[in-house]
């Protein structure tokens, strides 16, 4: 049975927030590359391809560009885990 936990330490990889922003900012990632909201997100997260493609399922924002997949993750102040999209992911399997 999978749990949150191993969800997110098997697939979330690193935070990478400065570095999205920063190819955001500079116009090397292009909207294109875009999926999802990106007015709410407040960190990103460097993630496997496999959970880039369950998190955009659930509507969560995706970049994907440069052979990477980045998570734009909507909330903070929480472990990853207690995401609530972590808990559908995970219940999806279980």
């Amino acid at each position: 049975m999978l749990t949150e936990r191993e969800l997110v330490n098997n697939h979330v990889l690193c935070g990478q927030s400065t570095v999205v922003e920063a190819l955001i900012k500079t116009g090397a990632i292009p909207d294109e590359s875009l999926y999802g909201e990106y007015w709410e997100v407040m960190e990103w997260w460097l993630v496997t391809r496999w959970l880039a493609e369950k998190l955009q399922e659930q509507g969560e924002v995706i970049i994907e560009n440069c052979g990477c997949h980045w998570w734009g993750r909507q909330c903070s102040g929480q472990a990853i885990y207690m995401d609530a999209v972590m808990t559908d992911i995970v219940e999806s399997f279980n």
